[in-house]
């Protein structure tokens, strides 16, 4: 892996050479080859026998599980038209099953923890770590350069460091907007109307008069935020693989030093103003308790890019907004493995479960089948070569299958966004921590405790109804009696280990 580095905005047409030799050699975009095929898929991999050698002439059998609006309408004919392809390619017959939203984590722990049949399975950092240590995935280090040369040469190698757990690789990243940018968003029409300098008015503090002043002339809530808050403030620290916001190193300590977060002064302060914010009706008392939040909203902040202010931000909520990035761009463990697809460890066909997700990557053709749907259906090219959607009904989300940079864009994009994400991402500033991830095997069950501790305060704090100054103490002391100083300790330890302290 050493060595690979992103390669230039002419990639695409440089590695024309087929799926093997690199990415974009999808062929004609203009024509997915929609004959019939193989496309009556049966058993998984795990359970089917047959050659994992395309040049034999047989078709392995694999399973992908992942995530999104449930199964296709268009299901059998759209994998009939991805099986024609990928079979003649790699030779694979690709079975999907599309969980929805609302039941994808029971479905997915119960896949999981009974080692029910499947080859490839999205998830992410929450998840990640303890599905490895439970002996659920593949060790899939040794077989990257062979089977996915196309996304080692598109992918940076830090990328790969975000998802080592002991220095081995267990998950393929997706490789999107794999850092973090938090941008707030604001409703052109206020900015206009109060000739707001955005550019100003990217610290809690500094916001506090305005939203005062937009409460009384507009009788609405400035902040309107459900139960999880302004969670963003705890971005600049990297959560080191605990699982929990309250447990972290700042992304730029050189020195590590691991912290209960909550007592930080940054963290603190904003903590302070949210809470003045509640008690000045800035915040929708409600807060606390809501699962779901509102589509209007004066101001909010989000993660993302400048352009989704124009291509999702704005459309989302009917109106033309205006954005401003108010943190570093930062990219840690946790933010690649944002999406991830695993191996199993079960799976008869390890090189070609590789195989398969680096031409979802790299194949532009394929990448469009699996991002927009089925063409004639869902969508169509254009003369110039573009996607036009026919409709909105693809079931498939996007995010979880591969590279966003392979994607084709809208015919009605006046400009590729994602060219703006890659920048992003080439930019961010690496945590200190990346490829860092902490063992709690020795501190699980005090770690556990902890957690559900500030599970059962979150909402309250995060949204502003207690005063942090009363409440963080009172959580501090509850974590030290269910042994968070053990927790902290341990972290430290092998922190200062990773960093040769």
């Amino acid at each position: 892996m050493k060595g690979k580095r992103l390669l230039a905005s002419g990639l695409a047409a440089v590695m024309a050479m087929g799926m093997l030799t690199g990415c974009g050699g999808g062929g004609d975009t203009g024509n997915t080859g929609n004959s019939a095929g193989n496309g009556n898929t049966t058993s998984s991999g795990s359970e089917t026998g047959g050659s994992s050698q395309s040049n034999s002439g047989e078709i392995v059998n694999l399973k992908w599980v992942t995530i999104g609006n449930g199964m296709p309408s268009n299901y059998d004919s759209w994998i009939s038209s991805v099986n024609s392809y990928i079979g003649e390619k790699i030779g694979v017959n690709l079975e999907m099953e599309v969980i929805p939203w609302g039941d994808w984590d029971n479905r997915r722990n119960i896949i999981v923890s009974t080692n029910e049949p499947y080859d490839i399975i999205f998830g992410n950092g929450n998840n990640y770590v303890a599905d490895i240590n439970l002996g659920a995935y593949a060790d899939i280090t040794d077989l990257l350069e062979t089977n996915m040369p196309g996304l080692m040469e598109l992918m940076p190698e830090k990328y790969w460091d975000g998802v080592r757990v002991k220095d081995r690789i267990y998950g393929v990243p997706t490789y999107k907007d794999s850092s973090i940018t938090n941008y707030a968003i604001w409703d052109k029409e206020l900015v206009d109307e109060y000739s707001l300098d955005i550019t100003a008015l990217t610290t809690l503090d500094s916001m506090t008069e305005t939203f005062e002043t937009l409460k009384a002339d507009k009788n609405d809530y400035p902040v309107y935020v459900k139960n999880d808050g302004l969670y963003y403030i705890f971005d600049v620290y990297d959560q080191i693989g605990g699982g929990t916001q309250v447990l972290g190193v700042r992304f730029d300590d050189k020195e590590g030093r691991v912290c209960f977060t909550l007592e930080e002064q940054e963290i603190m302060d904003q903590l302070k103003v949210i809470h003045e914010w509640y008690q000045k009706g800035i915040i929708n008392p409600d807060a606390a308790t809501l699962t779901e939040g509102r589509v209007y909203n004066m101001w909010r902040v989000a993660q993302g890019w400048e352009s989704a202010g124009v291509t999702s931000w704005g459309p989302q909520m009917g109106k033309d907004v205006v954005v401003q990035q108010v943190m570093p761009t930062i990219l840690s463990n946790e933010t690649v493995r944002g999406s991830l697809n695993m191996v199993s460890i079960n799976t008869k066909y390890p090189e070609k479960c590789l195989q398969l997700l680096d031409l979802v990557n790299c194949d532009t053709k394929l990448r469009d089948l699996f991002y927009y749907g089925e063409e004639g259906v869902n969508f169509e090219y254009t003369a110039d070569g573009k996607v036009h959607k026919i409709n909105n009904d693809w079931a498939l989300a996007g995010y979880t299958q591969g590279s966003f940079f392979t994607v084709t864009t809208l015919d009605t994009d006046e400009f590729n966004q994602w060219d703006e994400v890659k920048a992003l991402n080439e930019a961010a500033q690496s945590s200190v921590m990346l490829g860092f991830t902490f063992d709690t095997n020795s501190v699980s069950d005090q770690l556990a405790n902890c957690r559900e501790i500030w599970l059962r305060y979150r909402s309250e704090v995060m949204t502003g109804v207690q005063d942090p100054e009363v409440v963080v103490p009172k959580i501090k002391e509850e974590l030290m009696k269910a042994g968070w100083q053990n927790v902290v300790d341990e972290a430290q330890r092998q922190v200062n280990e990773f960093l040769g302290k």
